[in-house]
């Protein structure tokens, strides 16, 4: 099974989910920014949760179907069509060898993901094939290029439960777990930093969300550069915000003032410029319960 670039958009990439165990040698986490809409794409194909599917942001891309084949697109509402016409999402659909399938432009959301049966079939690289633009691990999907995956004639009919469905247009609050340098914060600058509202900025990508907002006064800026973690958020020298995100860098000189719950993340990820951003505190034995409940739920392994 394999399918034609016809058109590859502003940004699609091949994303699993993500590159594990080679922080020590610089490399980042990877993988596919909405990890709830990634793990439901395989989930209603019955694939395994690290199956790779293609990331599609922002939309303009047109695919062929050179084979039969079944196919799940789950996340933002992108205009998904096939041949033409309106096609659902969040749902396994059968498709033929000469159908077009194409994303358009967002009507909610940013990032759009297809899986496909068994998974896309592409190179392995430090054992995920995770693209990463940032440390030319692998490219984005060109025009002519051909996408491979693997022959199944399986049929099936999954759609996911209503009650699971995320909203991208409601403002975004993110729990967050205080870090050991919470306590480098003056009770001021914490109140500062939970009580208002901030805004996503222009410089928002794959390595990182940068937010704009009443910027916090630091006495100390600037630290010693050590290993930072997805979801850390650093205060930079103007005192905003950065949120990490899957290629963001595994070592960071700012200031850190917590790490965002990782189920938060995939909402952040589907957030547009300008979207409404607001933090709270999180305990970390309610985040260890609710990411205990996402793995079990998706049969995800505690060593990924």
């Amino acid at each position: 099974m394999s399918f034609k670039v016809i058109k590859s958009g502003f940004l699609s990439t091949i994303q699993d989910y993500g590159r594990f165990a080679h922080t020590g040698h610089g490399m980042s986490q990877s993988g596919a920014l909405d990890e709830h809409a990634y793990c439901w794409a395989n989930r209603l194909l019955d694939n395994h949760y690290n199956d790779a599917v293609l990331e599609i942001t922002l939309g303009a891309v047109q695919l062929e179907a050179l084979d039969d084949m079944l196919i799940c697109v789950c996340g933002a509402d992108l205009d998904f069509k096939i041949n033409h016409q309106a096609a659902v999402i969040w749902h396994s659909v059968q498709i033929k060898a000469g159908d077009v399938l194409s994303w358009h432009f967002p009507k909610h959301g940013v990032r759009a993901y297809l899986a496909v049966k068994g998974g896309f079939k592409t190179q392995l690289m430090f054992g995920s094939r995770s693209v990463n633009l940032r440390e030319n691990m692998g490219t984005k999907i060109s025009e002519l290029e051909i996408l491979n995956c693997e022959i199944s004639r399986v049929k099936l009919d999954h759609l996911m439960p209503d009650k699971y469905l995320p909203n991208y247009n409601q403002a975004l609050v993110l729990n967050i777990l205080p870090s050991y340098q919470y306590s480098m914060f003056s009770q001021v600058q914490k109140s500062l930093f939970f009580e208002q509202t901030y805004h996503i900025s222009s410089a928002n990508d794959r390595s990182g969300c940068r937010l704009d907002g009443a910027p916090i006064a630091l006495k100390k800026d600037k630290m010693i550069s050590e290993p930072i973690s997805y979801g850390s958020v650093q205060i930079s020298t103007n005192g905003l915000p950065i949120i990490l995100l899957k290629d963001g860098p595994t070592i960071g000189g700012y200031v850190k003032i917590g790490t965002v719950f990782s189920l938060d993340l995939a909402q952040l990820a589907q957030q547009q410029q300008n979207a409404k951003v607001r933090f709270k505190l999180m305990d970390v034995h309610q985040a260890q319960k609710q990411r205990l409940k996402f793995n079990q739920f998706f049969g995800i392994c505690s060593n990924s």
